[in-house]
């Protein structure tokens, strides 16, 4: 974990810059609106238009109660609450992430609707203090977490009988090798890479049913090629926050990364699960 945690520390997204683009954008940051948030904050594939499919799949409406496991920055809370209505809690295990996404919050009045809390996924019953879930929701996370059986367990037991999963990851394929694994870890933690199929299986043993999948391979491998660009043009901002070899080795190791998926090494996948 202190792995992931060091990811995030130094990540080229973060609080300190999403506020820094809003203020390019001359906004006043004493009086934003969830939607300014929106072109900055949403750090997972796919943006806005990957987070309203997963809300479709989970058929999310105003009023119910959705965990956001890994909320990271909290883009994806603040958004389901604003656009559905929904009451979010979310979990995040890296501290300066859970303090910027409670700080976001704040800034664009949606705390009473957002609760970002600091925990473990694979100890969601220590982090939360409720449970009966509508629907849990993650992004691009899971695979940071080597215990998927206690994550999706978890996951199970904070859900009310009926609420759906749904989440997004990357998924390995056959042709994943052991050099492949290594760079990935190197490059954006990922400390655990599974196939599709030992997904599946791992959410049917957690309890959950109707488990379905989507691929998103194609759409990632083009959507991946522009966020490599998007880093690399950060060269300023990294460099003066973290130094500059923390930036050439990000967007070294997210080249790497682009590159195995792009090959088809690697792929990505959405799931969607009911207690």
């Amino acid at each position: 974990m202190d792995e992931v945690r060091a990811l995030y520390d130094e990540h080229p997204i973060n609080e300190a810059e999403v506020l820094s683009k809003l203020q390019a954008d001359g906004k006043a940051l004493d009086a934003l609106q969830p939607s300014d948030l929106a072109a900055y904050d949403q750090d997972h594939y796919g943006g806005l238009e990957a987070t309203d499919v997963l809300a479709q799949r989970l058929g999310l409406t105003p009023g119910m109660r959705v965990l956001d496991v890994c909320a990271g920055l909290g883009g994806t809370s603040r958004y389901l609450a604003w656009r559905y209505g929904c009451t979010l809690v979310g979990v995040e295990v890296n501290a300066g992430r859970c303090a910027g996404a409670a700080a976001l919050t704040v800034r664009v009045g949606l705390a009473d609707r957002v609760r970002i809390v600091s925990g473990d996924a694979t100890a969601l019953e220590q982090a939360l203090a409720e449970r009966d879930f509508d629907a849990a929701i993650s992004q691009e996370a899971f695979l940071h977490i080597p215990d998927k059986a206690a994550l999706l367990g978890g996951c199970c037991r904070a859900l009310r009988a009926g609420g759906r999963l749904g989440f997004t990851d990357l998924v390995a394929t056959p042709r994943l090798t052991a050099r492949d694994r290594e760079r990935l870890r190197e490059a954006i933690a990922a400390v655990s890479l599974i196939a599709v199929e030992e997904y599946t299986a791992h959410l049917e043993r957690a309890g959950f049913r109707e488990v379905s999948h989507e691929d998103l391979s194609p759409w990632w491998s083009r959507i991946l090629r522009g966020r490599l660009e998007m880093y690399r043009s950060l060269e300023d901002e990294t460099v003066r926050r973290y130094g500059r070899e923390r930036h050439e080795r990000y967007v070294a190791g997210y080249t790497d990364f682009v590159e195995i998926i792009e090959s088809g090494r690697l792929g990505g996948a959405r799931f969607v699960a009911t207690k």
